[in-house]
């Protein structure tokens, strides 16, 4: 009699081809082939994500990514050389951090540096933008070994073996290795660190796969190291804009490895970064070149007809002079003030507006150190600048009279034409400073009979807008004609040629320099009222140059006749211009007479010095 099937056979047999899945007759196969298997799957989806990037950010991190954003990751994606210029609020850093995680998550081993203007700028890509994304995003998060974040180091480490790194654009950071760099505000970035310390630091990335002889020697295969830029607009004179000029020339030329993108702030308008009401804010309150360049994304240069050039101004003075802060009167010293030399003159220059809300006009104010180079002339010295919508004349002149003190000057130069003059008659009479305590004295005009005003103009302001008795003789006036304007323009650019003007750093070597030697402000460097009050005069360095260069040459009957571009201002370059005029005609040529056997040799010696 035949021995039936043992029932697990039958059941078996039975659920061979049955709809249920739970009773169905598995196959099993090997870990062997399993392991094989799997090892297939991996290559097609890493080659897959490695293709398209975007999508390992949306699909696997689960971050949300906007088609700009998408098309920013393509470009950083298969470029050997990106620049990308966008403007503010267009998530830039945001996305450097993105993309620098799908880096290292893609490519283990991959060691990334981030280079920033300073070491705490750049850190914010890891100490702000990388950490909320770890917090917000479970599958990131699991590939993070460890992060460190402080003053000294910004490194994010990965399971995997691959790095982030932030340096600072400096010779410190010598010495380090990477197989991918973000330059993060290129701009920023000194051209001669960026040529002789950061870019030496790339290298091809040697995954395990390499000490395979059947792949060593494969040059196919080779990754090399690859560099991006990513900033926001500046000026067309500085070195940034040959990068830029650079990369869209491979671009029309067929490389597809060069890409170039820029984004103005429509951007972050349209995927709601920043509110219509916002942006009117910001802009409102911006200086028109601050606006084209940070919002408009439009570089700003000089065309064939300005009549000065970024070159011309020399920036090499690291510490500003600031008057007392308004929160804080010490009447007995400005703790903020720069000692006198032997010999200095200290002028105080100002260009008035009483209409707040007139669009392209502002009262400036700007402190100039004027130092005796014998048989040469002085040699001038911008060390601080404000400005401010128009108000009440009285006020400006209380305002005046404070920094005048405050910066110890000896002279003030000031146009008297249209607002000018009802600042005069403020300035001619006692002022009382109230949150101060103290009565400035009141001031004229100058005792001296000079070139730049006509002598009845003169007299008329010393017997009619004088108020004040025993006026003190310190006042420069200024009544401008088109003449007049053609000479001290003249005048002004043969002092710039000559070397004979010194300005500020740019804001951002100033702020570097302020948290090394300013302990006020290294106490609190994100106090944004403490930050505005000490990055002033830098920015309004800036501002200045970026007046002049907008400055247009027009000749009108044989003479220099100076027009600002469309949105463009030029209360800073008067003032600036007035001053030294002021120097040229009242005190260079008193000190050149003063040779003292000085040969021409010596004179030109002592110039190219300073």
């Amino acid at each position: 009699m035949p021995t039936s099937p043992r029932p697990y056979q039958n059941e078996r047999i039975k659920n061979r081809n049955s709809k249920d899945i739970f009773k169905r007759q598995k196959s099993f196969v090997t870990q062997e082939i399993l392991e094989e298997e799997r090892k297939e799957k991996l290559k097609k989806w890493i080659t897959f994500f490695r293709r398209n990037p975007h999508r390992f950010i949306m699909d696997y991190f689960g971050i949300h990514l906007h088609v700009y954003q998408i098309l920013m990751i393509w470009v950083l994606q298969r470029s050997s050389l990106a620049y990308i210029v966008a403007s503010r609020a267009s998530a830039k850093t945001w996305i450097i951090a993105v993309w620098s995680c799908a880096l290292a998550v893609l490519y283990p081993g991959m060691k990334i540096i981030v280079c920033a203007k300073t070491l705490k700028q750049g850190g914010i890509i890891i100490s702000e933008k990388i950490m909320q994304l770890r917090k917000e995003h479970p599958n990131l998060e699991r590939e993070i070994e460890s992060m460190t974040s402080n003053p000294n180091t910004y490194e994010c480490i990965f399971h995997n073996g691959s790095t982030i790194r932030v340096v600072p654009s400096s010779e410190s950071a010598r010495g380090n290795r990477a197989n991918y760099i973000i330059v993060e505000e290129s701009r920023l970035v000194p051209k001669e660190i960026l040529e002789g310390v950061i870019k030496p630091f790339l290298e091809t990335r040697n995954p395990p796969y390499k000490n395979n002889p059947k792949y060593a020697n494969d040059q196919r295969l080779q990754e090399e190291g690859t560099i991006s830029y990513i900033t926001s607009s500046w000026y067309t004179m500085e070195y940034w804009y040959t990068y830029v000029q650079t990369c869209i020339k491979r671009m029309n030329s067929g490389d597809e490895t060069a890409n170039f993108l820029a984004f103005d702030y429509l951007i972050s308008l349209h995927h709601g970064i920043k509110t219509k009401s916002m942006l009117k804010n910001e802009m409102e309150d911006a200086d028109p070149l601050t606006v084209q360049m940070e919002y408009l994304n439009i570089p700003s240069g000089s065309s064939g007809k300005s009549y000065f050039k970024s070159t011309l101004f020399k920036r090499n003075i690291k510490q500003a002079f600031y008057p007392q802060k308004e929160d804080n009167f010490n009447l007995k010293k400005n703790s903020y003030g720069l000692p006198k030399t032997t010999g200095e003159i200290r002028f105080v220059s100002c260009d008035i507006a009483t209409r707040a809300n007139k669009a392209n006009d502002n009262s400036i104010i700007e402190c100039v150190r004027a130092l005796p180079l014998m048989g040469v002339g002085y040699r001038r010295q911008l060390v601080y600048g404000e400005s401010h919508k128009g108000s009440h004349a009285g006020e400006q002149a209380k305002r005046l009279k404070r920094v005048f003190y405050d910066f110890e000057a000896d002279y003030l130069v000031l146009d008297v034409q249209s607002a000018g003059i009802g600042i005069f008659d403020f300035l001619s009479e006692e002022t009382i400073d109230e949150e101060r305590g103290v009565v400035y004295p009141a001031m004229t005009v100058v005792d001296e009979y000079f070139d730049i005003i006509k002598q009845d103009a003169r007299d008329d302001l010393r017997k009619n807008h004088t108020r004040g008795l025993e006026a003190k003789p310190i006042i420069f006036p200024i009544t401008a004609s088109q003449a007049l304007n053609s000479d001290i323009a003249v005048s002004f650019r043969s002092l710039l040629q000559r070397r004979m003007w010194e300005f500020l750093i740019p804001e951002s070597e100033g702020e570097e320099y302020l948290l090394k030697k300013n302990k006020e402000f290294l106490s609190d460097p994100d106090d944004s009222y403490l930050r505005g009050f000490f990055l002033n005069p830098y920015v309004q360095t800036s501002l200045l140059i970026g007046e002049c260069i907008n400055l247009d040459m027009k000749p009108v009957n044989g003479l220099i006749k100076l027009v600002e571009k469309p949105g463009s201002y030029k209360d800073r370059y008067s003032t600036i211009s007035y001053v030294n005029y002021v120097i040229s005609k009242e005190f260079d040529i008193e000190l050149v007479k003063q040779k003292d056997d000085k040969d021409d040799l010596e004179a030109m010696v002592a110039l190219s010095y300073w």
